[in-house]
């Protein structure tokens, strides 16, 4: 099997279009396109549904996203062989959002700290908005983030998205409207966040003007706070996880969806080193990694 097929259905797949596939690997949507019907052919299964609106996986192609990042990281390894992780060195400064530090970014971390020892890490957290702010002025090399950034000298590669909903105090009802939830205080994260845009979107969509809404900018703090009671919260939900498994917190089902939080790998272009490059495309890998990985707790109290 032909990686570059592989590789062309996972940008798809993860962008959500051939044309903005062909963006990333630098080749015409035609090519992206004869690429995918390769591996469907070899597969002998369709992987997308294709219509004018979007582009739509198929049971097959969801099963394939799984071995396909797999495949890559193998591929990866592969070629590798031959290099130490002596062999690659230098300074890496990284910027982190709450979402990754508060689920993959430890394990990520201590496992390029063995594997390339050369590599000096500098790690910050901060909000998308600063993260931006950092690769822009040139004080950060990558940035862990939730925008797909489009400035020049800036190379940003898409992780799947991680889940968002409403978590409550343990003891909470397990399933409100989104009436009832947004008729009292709200936490959410930081101003601008996908969080906190999100939550503005819901007070659209219900006709409600917005109402009291608590900005926190570190998760820990987030669920203390709905702990005691201060509020119900809109959040990504991986990093909540853990309070909902100690039955600090639950989940609440919502009537009305709440969109992904995006996540994004972005490095400066320019920076002229292949240690940023190498961290940038291992953390994409790594965040995949995670997210495909979760498995969700149940709505309601922990058991």
């Amino acid at each position: 099997m032909n990686t570059r097929f592989v590789e062309a259905f996972l940008w798809s797949a993860r962008l959500g279009s051939f044309r903005a596939a062909s963006d990333r690997l630098h080749i015409t949507q035609a090519a992206v396109a004869n690429r995918i019907a390769s591996l469907e052919e070899d597969i002998g299964a369709r992987l997308f549904e294709r219509d004018a609106k979007e582009l739509r996986l198929t049971a097959v192609g969801t099963r394939l996203l799984d071995y396909g990042e797999r495949l890559m990281q193998l591929r990866q390894q592969i070629l590798s062989l031959g290099r130490t992780g002596d062999e690659v060195f230098g300074l890496v400064r990284i910027g982190a959002i709450e979402t990754v530090v508060h689920t993959w970014l430890i394990g990520f971390l201590t496992n390029l700290r063995s594997t390339y020892p050369g590599i000096e890490v500098q790690l910050t957290s901060e909000t998308t908005r600063a993260l931006h702010r950092g690769l822009r002025e040139g004080t950060l090399d990558i940035a862990f983030q939730t925008d797909l950034l489009t400035d020049t000298g800036i190379i940003s590669m898409p992780c799947l998205p991680m889940e968002m909903g409403w978590v409550g105090p343990a003891g909470d009802e397990e399933a409100l409207t989104v009436q009832q939830l947004l008729s009292e205080p709200v936490l959410t994260m930081s101003p601008g966040s996908q969080p906190h845009e999100a939550l503005k979107g819901l007070f659209r969509e219900a006709g409600l003007p917005l109402g009291k809404v608590h900005c926190v900018s570190s998760i820990s703090a987030l669920a203390r706070l709905v702990r005691s009671g201060f509020g119900r919260a809109l959040v990504p939900l991986p990093p909540i996880h853990e309070y909902v498994a100690r039955g600090e917190v639950q989940m609440i089902r919502c009537d009305v969806p709440v969109p992904p939080q995006l996540l994004v790998v972005s490095y400066l272009e320019g920076a002229g080193s292949e240690a940023i490059r190498l961290v940038a495309e291992l953390a994409c890998r790594a965040s995949d990694q995670y997210t495909a990985s979760v498995v969700p707790p149940t709505f309601g109290s922990a058991q």
